[in-house]
């Protein structure tokens, strides 16, 4: 989709492409205010295949609601959604630093582990905003969101220290009708709950089964459910 950069997108600019998934792909954007105010941000763009899915815009746009509503200091803020060039996008405060999944790869091939103080950091930081996400007040009559995706490639570490809890796109808030019912399997099969991996309700729990997987990941180096195929990862869980 992107032939040259920089590119105009809408109000924004895009600088440079940061890589691409089943559902979007991801740029360092900036957009320009007043005078020489510049606001970097991570821009999340639909790919074409989907914009032609009704039913998947509105589940974007409604799931882009409900992150924006998220304020929490270990969440990833959702600054900005809507549509540009016939394309939805969103964005969000861009992170300067790393993923846990580069640094986790990193420190495998040195045969070595997460620090147990970086660990812990990790897990009260992570803790705090699943906390929140799960008992928040979303908008007035939905009561908490669960993320489905918790994996190292979306909690995001910045050269500052900060721990950020990224992609709440694929969310579900919990109390609205068929919500918590997965109607199609999203996110990571090695870091996924048995419950939910076979279609059962995804819960709270759901949410804090991954991050346990997650941080075995980061203090033992490999993870605990890891098949030849997502069959056998299942199979394990």
């Amino acid at each position: 989709m992107v032939d040259t950069l920089p590119q105009s997108f809408g109000a924004y600019e895009l600088y440079e492409r940061l890589g691409a998934g089943g559902m979007a792909e991801t740029f360092v954007a900036s957009r320009r205010g007043p005078g020489a105010l510049e606001q970097r941000v991570c821009l999340k763009r639909v790919l074409p295949a989907l914009e032609s899915d009704p039913m998947f815009v509105k589940m974007f746009l409604r799931e882009a609601r409900v992150s924006a509503l998220l304020h929490h200091p270990h969440i990833a803020r959702v600054l900005d959604f809507g549509k540009a060039s016939d394309t939805h996008f969103l964005t969000l405060e861009l992170i300067e630093g790393t993923n846990l999944r580069t640094l986790l790869r990193f420190l495998r091939r040195r045969a070595e582990p997460l620090d147990l103080g970086l660990t812990l950091h990790l897990a009260h930081a992570l803790g705090r905003a699943l906390e929140f996400a799960h008992t928040a007040d979303v908008d007035g009559f939905t009561k908490g969101v669960v993320h489905r995706d918790i994996s190292p490639s979306n909690v995001l570490l910045s050269s500052a220290g900060e721990v950020k809890l990224a992609d709440f796109g694929i969310a579900k808030a919990m109390n609205q009708p068929g919500s918590v019912q997965s109607q199609a399997l999203k996110g990571k099969v090695p870091y996924m709950a048995p419950e939910y991996a076979i279609g059962r309700h995804c819960s709270a729990r759901s949410d804090l089964f991954s991050l346990g997987v997650v941080l075995h990941e980061c203090l033992a180096g490999f993870r605990p459910f890891d098949g030849g195929n997502d069959l056998q990862t299942l199979e394990q869980a």
